[in-house]
């Protein structure tokens, strides 16, 4: 006997939704997987291929003169001859950077090994416009793999890792070679150059004898008036209150490099002659060889930063922020000292939980030493939890059209920077970066801002964005600068094959930004005498970076503590 075939029952209308929904995300899946591919699934597969690969094959690194004068054209055509920023820093400085490039020129091609090249270009893209220029060091994974989605097209090709793991063997030995200098160090400080002051976990050697005296004299001139004399890594800034370009450190050191003779006025009144020497392989080895050549058993600086599981487990606990609260006062404290988009949302609900339980009305967000980091975590994740009514704030930037910045644009701009129409005009492309500001807050806060010539990059767009909001007063000095003025862009240097960054745009708007960065609403700065008592508490094993502790040495700190007194009580 033949069975009849059991008619189907028809989906209810519910199913066929949800089928309806499910086959529409996958289509959207499909075409979001395909657009990925388009953009970068050649050179996303290029770069794991060539990162899982096992080692790599030694090539010659030996440059010419000529090779080397090749790689110095090409960073300064893009980083400054085709930067907008040129003119502007050029009036700031006082300079012509065509002199800088001659000086530098004679450098480079005299270089007697790799490193010392190598030095003599981070220290001269240093001095073109933009702090966040920088000369890449060798080391592949840090580079590459580290550096996200910008980094792929440059660093997703077998010659270049090939390059940067010889010259990263190469240097070894030369780093060694500074292993038993000694550093001395003058830190920018109430405009003048200040010893540093070594506590003893530095993890380099120092010399101890001029602790805490001010340069008063280098080669018999004022060290004011030397700040492109020198080589350092640091890019020169303008004090706002004296208007005079400054490093934020002066390195030197008791051994090699170019001889010079310094003036020191020591704590107790005497006046004392060093002989001091000033080598940017010396700066390299101070700073980054650990980073690049860990000590056995240690991890490189870089492996340091937590992961994202890390970040988001029950039991992390944050090392790049400190919210403390002032019950009295009804104030919380926040202490940012980096903007880690991974760490946002946590962020913000520490502070609003900090918030609750003072019941609070004033806030104080204290970026001094802050960095930067991710845009998104300035507007999308840290003020909207601070301000009680939304902020507007969509800068437009401009910035020479060209090969690398076409490159940038049509990749890492289109993805991130989503809604951001690319402008082309006589050679020159203009868009819009959208930091707006959705308010989320339950009242309306009085906001105090801390800013030191430190707060930089993503933590200039905090300070722009709370310059914008009506309840914030930003106390301090003027900030580090290029927030809002677009993005870096990453280049393979022709000849050795080595990275370096720098920004290509300015803002249209508020140019100034790049040059002087964000000036505050109430000036006030750290000082020689914070410093000697910073030194003072830290050998008595307090915790300096607390609140508690800075009500007591922390001249910006307080200052800001009285107005808000004063507010209070009426006075």
């Amino acid at each position: 006997m033949v069975r009849a075939k059991k008619a189907k029952k028809p989906l209810s209308k519910g199913r066929l939704i949800v089928r309806r929904i499910l086959r529409t995300i996958g289509l959207l899946a499909l075409a979001a997987l395909i657009l990925f591919l388009i953009l970068f699934g050649k050179t996303a597969f290029r770069l794991a291929f060539i990162y899982l690969s096992q080692g790599y094959d030694t090539v010659d690194i030996k440059l010419t003169a000529e090779q080397k004068i090749k790689d110095l054209d090409y960073m300064y055509d893009l980083a400054c001859l085709q930067n907008p920023r040129k003119e502007l820093f050029e009036q700031a400085y006082g300079i012509s950077y065509e002199d800088v490039y001659k000086k530098y020129r004679d450098l480079v091609a005299n270089s007697k090994t790799e490193y010392e090249f190598v030095g003599y270009m981070s220290c001269f893209i240093a001095e073109l416009p933009g702090e966040h220029n920088n000369m890449d060091l060798p080391d592949y994974q840090m580079n590459a793999v580290d550096g996200g989605f910008q980094m792929i097209d440059l660093y997703g090709y077998k010659d270049v890792k090939d390059h940067i793991c010889s010259y990263k063997e190469a240097f070894r030995d030369e780093v060694k070679k500074y292993a038993d200098h000694k550093a001395i160090i003058f830190s920018y400080i109430e405009g003048k150059y200040i010893a540093y002051i070594p506590n003893g976990k530095e993890g380099y050697k120092t010399v101890d004898t001029y602790a805490g005296g001010e340069l008063v004299k280098l080669n018999g001139k004022d060290p004011a008036d030397m700040c492109f004399n020198v080589f350092e890594r640091y890019t020169p800034r303008i004090d706002s209150k004296t208007k005079k370009c400054f490093r934020s450190n002066l390195i030197f050191n008791d051994k090699s490099g170019e001889k010079f003779e310094a003036e020191i006025l020591m704590p107790d009144g005497k006046t004392v002659t060093a002989v001091i020497y000033d080598d940017p392989g010396f700066d390299i080895q101070l700073f980054d060889a650990k980073r690049i050549y860990p000590e056995p058993g240690e991890k490189p600086d870089g492996e340091q930063t937590p992961s994202s599981e890390e970040v988001f487990s029950e039991n992390y606990v944050a090392t790049s922020y400190k919210i403390e609260k002032d019950k009295d006062r009804k104030l919380v404290y926040i202490n940012s000292l980096v903007c880690d988009a991974r760490e946002g949302n946590r962020i913000a609900q520490d502070i609003q939980a900090a918030i609750d339980e003072v019941d609070a009305d004033t806030i104080i967000l204290d970026l001094r030493q802050n960095g930067g980091g991710t845009s998104s975590f300035a507007n999308k994740q840290l003020l909207p939890v601070l301000f009680s009514h939304d902020v507007e704030f969509a800068p437009k930037v401009v910035g020479k059209y060209n090969k690398q910045t076409r490159e940038f644009n049509n990749t890492f701009n289109k993805l991130f920077f989503k809604g951001s129409k690319i402008e082309k005009k006589d050679g020159y492309f203009y868009y819009a970066e959208d930091f707006s500001v959705k308010g989320e807050a339950k009242k309306n806060y009085k906001i105090y801002v801390l800013t030191s010539h430190r707060t930089f990059s993503t933590a200039d767009i905090i300070a722009a964005l709370c310059k914008e909001y009506d309840g914030a007063t930003l106390v301090g000095t003027n900030t580090g600068g290029e927030g809002i003025g677009g993005a870096p862009v990453n280049c393979i240097l022709p000849e050795s094959r080595l990275g370096f960054i720098y920004v290509p745009t300015v803002s249209v708007k508020y140019p100034e930004d790049g040059i002087s960065g964000i000036e505050p609403d109430i000036f006030a700065e750290r000082t020689v005498k914070e410093m000697f008592t910073q030194q003072e508490l830290s050998k008595k094993g307090e915790d300096i970076s607390s609140y508690e502790s800075r009500k007591n040495w922390d001249n910006v700190l307080i200052k800001v503590l009285g107005i808000i007194d004063g507010e209070k009580t009426g006075k």
